[in-house]
């Protein structure tokens, strides 16, 4: 399915609109009963309080091979969309960084919706203070100039095992990030509010007093994502 992603549709928008309002584990949830692998393992929140969703722009870097000349930083970033979740794979290197404070101005100022580094970043001070949905696997202050250089943008990236594609819909908080193929989005959207749903019912049943277990059996836990709960999201 081909995505503009200059200018999402009103499905893509309404499909944003909803994981704003879900969490990556419900989302992970989903994921799991459609037997899809989509959570990115190691990287970690920098901004206390922030997430982003959004569709994904990758990013590849390279070691520097020719030793001949100054390796300059990438300046992919100007053709990246407003709302984006920028995908910057450094091959999980945390020995130096390939996202900083200018390229976290620069977002800010395109309204790229966050970024997730498959490698390190620094300046998280600044980045603090601008308060920018950044989620990396480190931090650390030696610069990629000269270390690493861009390889591709929007191509396949593989984090962890797990392949972001471009367009792929990206969802990121405090628990960790996700990456949702896009042709499964809708469906995998569907089944985490089902799963929230039930998780609600549970609670509340235990709060009326029964034990967890009678809870969990009678909202079926274990397949959170049909039933009561999907008829629960319909209404």
């Amino acid at each position: 399915m081909e995505i503009n992603k200059d200018l999402p549709n009103s499905l893509d928008e309404q499909l944003l609109g909803d994981c704003c309002e879900l969490d990556t584990a419900s989302l992970s949830d989903a994921l799991d009963s459609l037997g899809i692998a989509g959570g990115l393992p190691g990287l970690v929140q920098r901004v206390p309080g922030t997430r982003c969703v959004g569709f994904a722009y990758t990013v590849r870097y390279q070691p520097v091979g020719d030793e001949a000349g100054f390796k300059n930083a990438a300046n992919y970033i100007d053709q990246v969309p407003a709302g984006s979740v920028i995908v910057s794979s450094n091959a999980g290197r945390a020995d130096c960084t390939i996202w900083g404070d200018i390229l976290t101005h620069v977002a800010v100022r395109r309204n790229i919706s966050g970024t997730l580094i498959d490698g390190a970043a620094r300046d998280i001070d600044t980045i603090n203070q601008v308060r920018y949905p950044l989620f990396s696997k480190a931090v650390f202050m030696q610069s990629g100039k000269n270390r690493v250089q861009l390889s591709a943008t929007q191509v396949p990236v593989e984090i962890g095992g797990v392949a972001v594609h471009p367009g792929d819909l990206i969802v990121a908080d405090a628990s960790g990030c996700l990456v949702i193929p896009r042709a499964q989005a809708d469906e995998v959207v569907r089944r985490a509010k089902a799963v929230e749903e039930t998780e609600r019912r549970i609670i509340a049943e235990v709060e009326r007093g029964s034990t967890l277990a009678e809870a969990r059996a009678l909202y079926r836990y274990d397949q959170p994502w049909l039933a009561a709960a999907a008829d629960a999201v319909k209404s």
